[in-house]
């Protein structure tokens, strides 16, 4: 009968028991850890990415006028020579009628036959005249001097009445290659193949000389990256290197260097490297930022763990359900992992989410990533 009774009370304790087992089960958080991982450690410099259209045009009117047609559209594709804008050429094309009408009234003046021309055949014949007749005793040489003379003045006259003739035609032929250039320049024709991303004029404006009518990108475009002045020795073109861009998540791109430009910006002391990435070019928008590592070398066989799992050259190792700090000694470092030297072993595993909730003695459940 005791026996009954003292079971019957055990009962009550060990359902307390129970329950606060079970309450304190669920009062331990749960860490997403990562396990240490056997691998190639690679020793990459860290730059800052930001993607760039090869060129920016802004599309202005070198004359003004008024907007007749506007091939334009927001977003729109355009390609180097395609028409974007004609302007009114009526005014212009009067004065390229008038101007061709006066180059061609000049031009027949120049083929029709001199007035001064008579002059110089009658003097000429009364030149030949005296010399025939000098020859003869019958006139003074005086007078042969004098005819050779009247003929030579002739002459020069009609030859300064040629230049002014030809003077006078080459400038109505510049005048006439002006106006024509200026009614093309009125047709206003992309420079390059881009995208149109702004729009300042549209049909029926009346636009100034030097307006901007419209901005046009390349669909070209240069990865650039930014390496602090540490880090830029020893960098070569066609070493490899990885991205990863804040606006596409959870990808990553291969790399390789493709130009470095060896004088640091004159700000920020950076130097610029760009890169040749394997990606989809319309993924590239221009202004899309990232982060990059370039490999100068590589290590096999390293120890290695999520670059995110270290802050300030410590870790957060889990050992038996028991948070644990330790310092480690680090080596290699890329975009996403970290050589570990010294400090861990195969199989640790190591907080690599909210680090800042956890310090030494914490007692934590794990859920592995």
């Amino acid at each position: 009968m005791k026996i009954v009774n003292v079971f019957k009370s055990l009962i009550p304790l060990a359902i307390l028991v129970a329950i606060g087992a079970f309450l304190l089960t669920k009062s331990v958080p749960t860490v997403v850890v990562s396990e240490t991982q056997r691998g190639t450690a690679v020793n990459a410099v860290p730059g800052t990415v930001i993607v760039l259209a090869e060129q920016e045009m802004l599309i202005r009117g070198e004359h003004g006028g008024r907007v007749v047609t506007s091939n334009f559209e927001k977003g729109g594709t355009v390609t180097e020579g395609d028409i974007l804008i004609q302007l009114d050429t009526g005014d212009i094309d009067l004065d390229i009628e008038r101007s061709e009408k006066e180059y061609d009234r000049a031009k027949r003046n120049l083929e029709i036959r001199s007035p001064l021309q008579l002059s110089l055949d009658t003097s000429l014949d009364t030149l030949n005249d005296l010399k025939f007749r000098f020859e003869r005793g019958g006139v003074r040489e005086l007078d042969v001097i004098k005819a050779q003379r009247a003929v030579d003045k002739i002459k020069d006259d009609i030859a300064r009445e040629d230049l002014k003739n030809e003077a006078s035609l080459q400038n109505l032929e510049n005048e006439l290659k002006r106006l024509k250039r200026r009614k093309e320049q009125m047709t206003i024709i992309s420079p390059i193949d881009g995208i149109v991303t702004e729009i300042y004029a549209y049909e029926g404006d009346l636009i100034g000389s030097g307006d901007t009518l419209a901005k046009v990108v390349s669909q070209t475009r240069i990865v650039e990256v930014k390496v602090s002045e540490e880090h830029f020795v020893g960098i070569e073109v066609g070493m490899p290197a990885q991205l990863a861009f804040l606006g596409i998540d959870g990808e990553q791109f291969k790399a390789e260097v493709k130009k470095i430009i060896p004088v640091a910006d004159s700000s920020t002391q950076r130097f610029t490297v760009h890169l040749d990435v394997e990606i989809d070019r319309e993924r590239l928008d221009p202004g899309l930022t990232g982060d990059a590592t370039i490999t100068l070398d590589e290590r096999e066989d390293a120890l290695q763990i999520p670059r995110q799992a270290v802050v300030s050259d410590s870790v957060l190792v889990v050992n038996d359900g028991v948070v644990e700090r330790r310092e480690i000694d680090t080596g290699y470092t890329s975009i996403t992992a970290i050589e570990v030297l010294d400090g861990l072993q195969d199989g640790d595993q190591v907080i690599i989410e909210d680090l800042h909730l956890f310090d030494d003695g914490d007692r934590v459940k794990t859920e592995a990533k």
